[in-house]
């Protein structure tokens, strides 16, 4: 069930300004939710994979949520990377972020729906 879909906004210290991403929350059991985050062609500051980890604590912060009920997804539409829509589902552990692409079919029937 599709919860949330909206555009969110960061500071980045990285680059030292706004950023802002699509976010959609799904929830899939009653405490457990699929955070789908994707890269916006417009968006003015760091990308989604070079602020994950800042990202990731931020919307689990700002909706409470414990990071390890969340599995998080970086969707980077048609025309970013090669030219074909991806998804990576990225976690986080002793301090590093680690990414693995995952099949958008498989993504859709875990949440139940077509993104």
């Amino acid at each position: 069930m599709l919860n949330n879909d909206l555009i969110f906004t960061w500071y980045s210290e990285t680059v030292e300004r706004d950023c802002k991403c699509r976010l959609r929350i799904y929830q899939i059991s009653l405490d457990h939710f699929v955070i789908i985050v994707s890269e916006l062609p417009d968006n003015p500051g760091c990308s989604i994979t070079d602020d994950a980890s800042k990202l990731i604590n931020l919307v689990c912060y700002q909706f409470g949520f414990t990071s390890y009920k969340v599995m998080w997804i970086e969707h980077y539409p048609l025309g970013y990377l090669n030219d074909d829509e991806t998804y990576y589902e990225v976690t986080q552990g002793l301090g590093e972020v680690y990414s693995k692409r995952i099949n958008k079919q498989k993504l859709e029937v875990l949440l139940g729906v077509q993104l």
